[in-house]
């Protein structure tokens, strides 16, 4: 909860910066730091969908953990100010078994993820607060688990075109090309 209280004045003076480039990746890998520091890599599909893998490692543990995630961005605001929510799945490796109260000792861990949050992209670099609850399907673990917030630092490998908006030849009508007509008009 301090990671979203710290992180949510940063994100207001950013969404009112007027230098904001556009969210225009197509690859973005970079870190996810909320109970640990994690590695996160992000695609562009089509149509504002993204996939996103995210490999857990908890601060000094040896377990390790996988999630995949099929996210929907929205524009809000101004290009490369995005709002996203999602669901993939999870599976925890547990390489460290407890034992519980009745013998028992933990399995590894799996199930069903969710995700929503906002970003913002400034060059290269892509910023990230979301929050990921997951819901837990194996039978030694609690049914519900949830992550705090957590911020992402990505770094944009490949960028995505803009789409460009063809010329209407609007201005054309009331002489606006001129030079375009002296050049017909000369052939």
């Amino acid at each position: 909860m301090q990671i979203l209280r710290n992180s949510l004045p940063v994100f207001a003076l950013l969404l009112t910066c007027h230098a904001l480039s556009a969210q225009s990746y197509k690859t973005a890998a970079g870190i996810r730091v909320d109970n640990g520091v994690h590695l996160t890599v992000q695609q562009y599909i089509t149509n504002g969908w993204t996939a996103e893998g995210i490999l857990h490692s908890a601060v000094g543990s040896d377990n390790l953990g996988l999630t995949l995630l099929a996210e929907k961005h929205s524009k809000i605001l101004f290009r490369g100010v995005n709002v996203y929510f999602g669901a993939g799945g999870h599976y925890y490796w547990q390489n460290e078994p407890r034992r519980g109260e009745t013998n028992v000792v933990d399995q590894d861990v799996y199930g069903l993820s969710f995700i929503g949050g906002a970003e913002v992209s400034l060059g290269r670099i892509n910023l990230a607060i979301d929050w990921k609850p997951e819901l837990h399907l194996s039978e030694s673990s609690e049914t519900i688990g949830w992550n705090g917030a957590s911020v992402s630092v990505r770094y944009i490998f490949a960028k995505r075109e803009r789409k460009k908006i063809g010329d209407w030849k609007v201005w054309d009508k009331f002489g606006g090309n001129k030079d375009k007509n002296k050049n017909k008009k000369r052939k």
